[in-house]
């Protein structure tokens, strides 16, 4: 019996990966560059899949072999500028996005990846702008559309970021990422047991994912300003730690830890209910 090619082993790995199966995707990825150790693609796929699971430092060795090879591949570039990204490397991750956007003057994906790195370096204006012409570029693309949408949340743009999560509902309704975005969206619009149903959406998809769990999280605190209260007190360190020292004075310290624990135990059955398979994780 013959033994499987390297690109059959990355067709495999590809299924996985869009299954995000991703210890199994790497594991064929690594058995294609065992049969073919200067296989581009392989390595550009380990490189990505790596970079989906954050693991920045063998993500980075798999894409500079891919880099020896194709200096001049704008996908190769896009994929360096987010590992940068994850590292905090701004300064390369911009140097890094702006070629890959040279290399592919018409890769939407490419632009979205410098409007990220702008946005990180707190250039909002520019941000805007290469994000803005990402999703332009690639009207279809959910991910052009939730790194635009999210960018318009936090620019406080309401009503458009709205617009484009819809957009992105039409083009990928099942998206998790999309999914999330849109409960956040209308959470922001007040609209909290729609945001509810996207994050019991999510939830059932990803049942421990942590943004998953932050939406339906927040939705709860919208919904009741005593545990609204004890949702910013959990979240913010020094919040909780100048509410004590300012309780000390009275003799009433004790109250914030056990405000913060009883709060907890009501989220919790709170979200017991919504869904069984939730669990808090540490820091919710």
């Amino acid at each position: 019996m013959s033994l499987p090619t390297a690109e059959s082993l990355i067709r495999q790995a590809l299924i996985f990966r869009q299954a995000g199966e991703n210890a199994k995707a790497i594991d064929l990825l690594k058995e294609a560059l065992a049969a073919e150790p200067e296989h581009l693609n392989a390595q550009i796929q380990l490189g990505a899949t790596y970079l989906d699971q954050g693991k920045g430092v063998p993500a980075m060795e798999a894409l500079g072999g891919a880099a020896r090879q194709a200096p001049s591949s704008g996908v190769v570039r896009r994929l360096l500028a987010l590992g940068y990204l994850q590292r905090g490397d701004l300064v390369r991750a911009k140097a890094e996005a702006e070629e890959a956007v040279r290399l592919g003057p018409g890769d939407g994906i490419s632009h979205t990846i410098l409007g990220r790195v702008l946005d990180r370096r707190r250039d909002w204006a520019g941000a805007e702008a290469a994000l803005r012409r990402g999703a332009a570029l690639a009207t279809d693309n959910d991910y052009t559309l939730v790194h635009l949408g999210y960018f318009l949340l936090r620019r406080r743009k309401f009503a458009e970021a709205a617009r484009v999560a819809d957009d992105a509902g039409r083009v990928a309704p099942d998206d998790f990422g999309v999914i999330l975005l849109r409960g956040d969206v209308a959470l922001r619009q007040g609209r909290a047991e729609e945001a509810k149903d996207f994050a019991l959406w999510a939830l059932s998809q990803k049942a421990s994912h942590r943004e998953a769990i932050r939406l339906l999280v927040s939705v709860k605190a919208h919904q009741s300003w005593w545990l609204g209260l004890w949702w910013r007190l959990n979240s913010d360190f020094v919040l909780r730690l100048l509410l004590v020292i300012a309780s000390i004075p009275l003799g009433i310290w004790f109250l914030t830890p056990i405000y913060l624990i009883g709060g907890r135990l009501i989220f919790e059955h709170m979200l017991a209910r919504e869904l069984k398979t939730v669990k808090l994780k540490r820091g919710f």
